[in-house]
């Protein structure tokens, strides 16, 4: 199925779908894989769920963009399947399986965002007795997944967290 479309490229990680391409290109993969998912493994691709990331000089409002992305649903009948794919169309960024993936102020600003919940969860965590409990969950849920996400952020943001953990709790 992907072979015949050569302007797309695709990945998967487990439930989520990424796909780069020319938005007609796109769309037609996405309709047939909403095809194929459905009559192979009876899956429904939610269509309510997804997004639409326009990353281009030219389109620089997500008005503009929902426009273009209506109008590309609208002009081939075969994407009737596709009527309710608009929930997040944006002209600055999107999240792919917890992966920010936009500009860099909306990236920064989804990377703050999750280091805040990560100070509120230190909080949360300040319960346990046990210390080493503690520490194992810091290091292996939140630790993990703020370098992970901090890689081409700016380190300041994390400063905080860092003072948080530290010093237990906000």
């Amino acid at each position: 199925m992907f072979a015949r479309h050569a302007a797309c490229t695709e990945a998967a990680i487990c439930d989520d779908v990424f796909i780069v391409a020319p938005l007609a290109q796109g769309l037609d993969l996405t309709a047939e894989l909403k095809q194929v998912l459905k009559k192979d493994l009876d899956l429904d691709l939610d269509v309510h769920k997804f997004n639409c990331f326009f990353q281009s000089d030219r389109i620089n409002d997500n008005d503009h963009a929902r426009a273009l992305f209506q109008n590309a649903l609208q002009a081939n009948p075969q994407l009737a399947c596709l009527s309710g794919m608009d929930a997040g169309i944006s002209t600055t960024g999107l999240r792919v399986a917890g992966v920010p993936i936009g500009n860099d102020e909306w990236v920064q600003q989804f990377v703050q965002e999750k280091a805040a919940a990560v100070q509120a969860d230190v909080g949360n965590l300040d319960i346990r007795s046990d210390g080493l409990i503690h520490y194992q969950m810091l290091r292996f849920c939140q630790n993990t997944r703020l370098a992970f996400l901090g890689r081409n952020t700016p380190t300041h943001i994390f400063a905080k967290v860092d003072a948080t953990i530290k010093f237990g709790g906000t």
